[in-house]
Order: C-alpha cells, then structure tokens, then sequence
C-alpha cells in the first residue's frame, strides 16, 4: 500500500488518459455523458435531463468522498484535454477490502480501448493503494459490451447473481 490518505482524489495517468477528480467547471462536458440515453441504458439514474442535475451529484460525490467509500475521476484525453467519461471506485466496504468500479463513457468514444485503458489504472490503483482485495461490477445481463470489456480485464460472473462480475487481488 502506498500513502494515499483521502485528503483529495488522486490523478492517475495512462499514454492515452488522464485520470483526474471532476470539478463543478465540467458540467457542461459531463451533460454531453450524463444527459444521453444511449450512454445511461444501463446505468442506475436515467439520463439527466439538465445540467442542475450534475450538481446534485457533485454534492452526493463530495458526500461519499468524505466517508472514504467512494473516489469518481474524469477520464480526459491527453490529445484534447475534454472529459469524455467518468470511472469510479465506490460502495467500499467498511474493512476497506471490497468495492465495486463504475464507468461510464461519451457515445463518440465507445470501440477505441478508452474505457479498458482507464479501468486498468483504476485496478491497479484499487490493489495497489487502497488494498482492496475484490473488486465488483454490477452489470445488467443485456449490458454485453460492458460484460464483454470486464470479462476482458478479467472479471468472472459471480456465482448465484445475475448482475455481478468480480476480479479478485492477484496474491
């Protein structure tokens, strides 16, 4: 474990990706994520339908930051310098040993490796820093891109659940 202390999210850095924490000045570049359908199908909050929506979340964010159970970062290429989706660690459980990822990724930029790029710095900074020693997606059964891109990074269905895939710390 390195000496990550929840005083602010960390940036974490791919060839291709900066993860950074968002900011309240990325409203408008998360609307173009949040506010689409094709993007939200299978998220857990159906499509924003304005951006006061974002601030809302941006105070449930700063919330669970602050009881250490979730980290969010913006993914922005380094070519463009635009947030063009989110990836976060969160539901961390209370021994710090399980959580689950979300992601989720602007429309124009699905089938380029962004998203399997990014979660693979979240993985490494998941075992790595926190010490977490199960990571969880809950992924709709007709979500088969998403089960697709974490079965790739190595996830395997949770036995008895219909939604969960989990990847386990490597010993």
């Amino acid at each position: 474990m390195t000496d990550f202390t929840w005083k602010a999210v960390p940036l974490l850095s791919t060839s291709r990706l900066l993860l950074r924490p968002l900011v309240r000045s990325d409203t408008s570049d998360l609307f173009t994520i949040y506010g689409n359908k094709e993007v939200m199908a299978f998220a857990s909050d159906p499509p924003f339908s304005d951006e006061a929506a974002l601030g809302i979340m941006f105070d449930h964010m700063e919330q669970l930051f602050a009881a250490h159970s979730a980290l969010q970062w913006g993914i922005v290429l380094w070519a463009s310098g635009q947030i063009i989706g989110t990836c976060e660690i969160h539901s961390i459980s209370e021994d710090g040993t399980e959580a689950e990822l979300g992601c989720l990724l602007a429309r124009a930029y699905w089938g380029q490796g962004i998203m399997s790029e990014a979660l693979k710095a979240l993985i490494t900074f998941a075992f790595e820093d926190l010490g977490i020693r199960t990571l969880l997606a809950d992924i709709d059964l007709p979500n088969t891109r998403s089960r697709t891109l974490f079965n790739r990074l190595g996830f395997l269905p949770v036995p008895n659940t219909t939604t969960y895939m989990a990847l386990a710390r490597p010993e």
